[in-house]
C-alpha cells in the first residue's frame, strides 16, 4: 500500500503516537509508516506520550513495554483508567514474550520484536479499520464544532 492507498477520512491522514525509549527504533518505525502515508508524532517515554495524549489524540498509539520511569503497560493502564482520557488503539511492542500476556490483558494486540515491516503495517492497517467508524464520528464532530 502507498500513500495514496492510506484509508482517510476526510483528507485526513491517521495520526500515529510511537512510544519508545529507543531513539533508532522509533525513528526506524517512522520512517516506514510515513513512507506508508501516515502522520507520525514521536514520544521517547510516558510522561511525554501521555502529554501529547492531551494534546491532539492519535489515531493510534504503538507504545514499548519496557521504558524508563512508567513502563508501556502501566502507562496504557493509566490511561484507560482516566475518564477523561481519550479512547485510543493501542498497539504494543516488546522483545519479552514473558510480557505479552499483560499487554493482551488490556485488550491491546502486541508485535514481538524482532518483526517484520510487513508485520507492523498488517497490525497498524487492522487496528486502524477496527476503528474507522470512531474516527469517522470524532472527525465530524470536529468539523461541526469549527
Amino acid at each position: 500500500m502507498r500513500k495514496s492507498q492510506v484509508p482517510m477520512a476526510d483528507n485526513v491522514r491517521p495520526l500515529i503516537l510511537i512510544v519508545d525509549d529507543d531513539t533508532a527504533v522509533r525513528e526506524l518505525l517512522k520512517l516506514h509508516l510515513v513512507g506508508e502515508g501516515y502522520d507520525v508524532r514521536l514520544a521517547d517515554d510516558a510522561i511525554v506520550a501521555g502529554r501529547s495524549l492531551r494534546e491532539s489524540p492519535p489515531d493510534l498509539m504503538l507504545v514499548d513495554i519496557a521504558m524508563p520511569y512508567m513502563d508501556g503497560i502501566d502507562f496504557v493502564a493509566t490511561v484507560k483508567a482516566d475518564a477523561a482520557a481519550p479512547d485510543v488503539p493501542i498497539v504494543f511492542i516488546t522483545g519479552n514474550a514473558e510480557v505479552m500476556s499483560r499487554a493482551q490483558a488490556l485488550d491491546a494486540p502486541c508485535l514481538k520484536k524482532p518483526f517484520t515491516v510487513a508485520q507492523l503495517l498488517d497490525v497498524v492497517r487492522r487496528e486502524l479499520a477496527r476503528r474507522a467508524p470512531q474516527r469517522r464520528a470524532r472527525l465530524d464532530y470536529l468539523s461541526a464544532s469549527t
